[in-house]
């Protein structure tokens, strides 16, 4: 429901501004979802909703799938070990320790390497690679934060309109 109201709304905005509704329609309020997600948990990753989805869609993933391995595995990036940028645990185990220069090398490290080595067709055939010893845990979790991305309330004063 709140996603046809935010639609009538801009339908309206532009009709009266003398756009097309087609472009109401089109309008991707994706980022702004996943940012009201990510300030939400007060995660580090707020600015960087646009590379999460445009990376996870890259490589034939799910848009939110980036920020809800985030989310299981370091709260967001609030958790990772002393100066390492690598919210993903990805090549984290035992002594081994794989950092990233930023935020951004991880999202696109770990993205890149979920399409070459891993079978990305279900979160399901992702989970019993990505995390063999909590399997079940691992996907509960990470599923339990790409449906709250997916429907996250966006507050009016964050709608892109102007009245």
């Amino acid at each position: 429901m709140n996603k046809t109201l935010i639609w009538i709304a801009s339908a309206i905005l532009l009709f009266i501004s003398g756009t097309t509704k087609t472009i109401a329609a089109e309008h991707d309020i994706r980022a702004t979802q996943m940012r009201v997600v990510l300030t939400k948990y007060n995660s580090p990753m707020i600015g960087l909703e646009d590379v999460l989805i445009k990376t996870a869609e890259k490589y034939g993933l799910d848009w939110t799938l980036m920020a809800a391995i985030a989310g299981t595995e370091s709260s967001f990036a609030k958790r990772m070990p002393a100066n390492c940028n690598n919210p993903y645990g990805w090549g984290i185990y035992g002594d081994n320790k794989l950092c990233f220069k930023s935020l951004e090398d991880s999202i696109e490290g770990v993205a890149s390497g979920l399409a070459k080595k891993y079978n990305i067709s279900t979160l399901e055939s992702i989970a019993h690679t990505y995390n063999t010893v909590s399997t079940d845990g691992w996907i509960s979790h990470t599923k339990f934060f790409m449906n709250k991305i997916k429907t996250a309330q966006i507050p009016v004063s964050s709608l892109p309109i102007t009245l």
